[in-house]
């Protein structure tokens, strides 16, 4: 079992480490929107040095450096000290939404943690701390102000803290929190790995909320950009249907409507929708195809489990994929099959047609709408999509999604 100083350097070694990792992260991530890059690599940076100095400190203090050298490896130490927690304080501040740079309570800190060093500075000066090898520190006025102010600053922190925890998510919130007690206990090492972690968790957040924006962006794309000759033909058909078949052409018109009406919510909306809502889009959407191709398109639902959600735009795109590729007016009628079924885990929504099928790219991606559907369902609901397909054979779409 790892005690005493065996204990501390393992611990030291973690923190950097975690740093360094930190660093890694943030160069990957470094096209987030919205993230303090600067101020994370500086406060990153500053973990990474302080806890090189505290592996360091024990070779310094051993006896094994010259006191000259030893009282620069001090002076040194009590300047990158309390760094990482002031900015770590300013990235609190910038998670709670504040301008860091124009704070009051930042002021304060600074100025609190500048009287500090000085403290600490003047408590070497005078032998109040262990600055050269053999000697004895004793309490001091200089190490007294130091102390004092260091609570103060504590204080301050948690002060802060508890004016503000409501801005922040809830994970977030007990970090900042654990690290600001720390602080307060002066655990430093300890402290310096919540901090790291805090950091590289929010970075971990913030990424996968961009891709998860992205993904709905590109949705909200690919809504706009619906197909001209699809809308032409619809409008064709409803102009020939007025003379032919009055009554079919006000239903077509109302599937078109509820078609578009579904399409331009779907832009605007956030999260997951209801099942139901995607089945109506998606019935009203073939009612349309089918006006416009009577007889070439045969439609089958077997729908019994419904209670479900799933991210919007995702199953009429997926049945308008069907269409787009299988519809041939020269070749017998294209089926189009939607059914439903409960898993156990989850439950499975599986789209079917006969028409010529594909054989499905090695690099596994699927064209932008099925790529573009894929990566909503992965970061919206921890779904899945998945194709068989082959040539002449027809082509299956299963999405699942697990139960929540």
């Amino acid at each position: 079992m790892m005690t005493g100083p065996y204990f501390g350097a393992v611990l030291n070694a973690t923190t950097l480490l975690f740093g360094v990792f930190g660093l890694v992260l943030v160069y990957l991530a470094r096209d987030i929107d919205h993230w303090p890059t600067s101020l994370s690599v500086a406060t990153l940076l500053s973990t990474i040095v302080h806890s090189a100095f505290a592996l360091l400190d024990p070779v310094f203090a051993n006896g094994n450096a010259t006191q000259e050298a030893l009282l620069i490896f001090r002076n040194a130490e009590v300047i990158i000290a309390p760094l990482p927690f002031m900015l770590i304080f300013a990235y609190f501040l910038y998670c709670c939404g504040e301008d860091y740079k124009k704070s009051l309570i930042m002021r304060v800190q600074i100025v609190l943690t500048c009287v500090i060093v000085l403290a600490e500075f003047l408590a070497q000066l005078t032998g109040e701390v262990n600055s050269a090898p053999n000697t004895e520190a004793h309490l001091g006025p200089w190490l007294i102000l130091a102390l004092a102010l260091t609570i103060t600053a504590a204080a301050t922190c948690l002060f802060a803290f508890f004016r503000r925890w409501k801005k922040l998510p809830g994970l977030q919130r007990a970090l900042f929190l654990a690290m600001f007690l720390l602080l307060f206990l002066s655990t430093s090492s300890i402290g310096i790995v919540v901090e790291e972690i805090l950091l590289m968790s929010d970075l971990v957040r913030r990424y996968l909320a961009q891709e998860e924006m992205a993904a709905q962006q590109q949705a909200r794309i690919a809504v706009l950009q619906m197909r001209p000759h699809f809308i032409h033909n619809t409008l064709t058909s409803i102009y020939y249907l007025c003379a032919k078949d009055p009554k079919k052409a006000q239903q077509t018109i109302l599937d078109f409507s509820r078609y578009l009406q579904k399409n331009f919510t779907g832009i605007v909306e956030e999260g997951t929708v209801p099942f139901t809502e995607e089945l109506e889009h998606t019935r009203a959407y073939l009612a349309v195809e089918q006006a416009c191709h009577e007889g070439h398109l045969l439609v089958e639902f077997n729908t019994p489990v419904t209670f479900f959600r799933i991210p919007p735009l995702t199953l009429q795109p997926i049945v308008e994929n069907a269409v787009k590729h299988g519809l041939d007016p020269d070749s017998g009628p294209l089926r189009v099959s939607v059914a439903t079924r409960d898993t156990g885990p989850g439950v499975e929504v599986v789209v079917t047609d006969n028409g010529p099928g594909f054989t499905p790219p090695e690099d596994g991606r699927l064209g932008f709408a099925l790529d573009n559907i894929r990566e909503r369902l992965k970061t919206q609901c921890d779904g899945t999509l998945s194709v068989q397909s082959k040539e002449g054979d027809g082509t299956l779409v299963t999405v699942s999604i697990p139960w929540k």
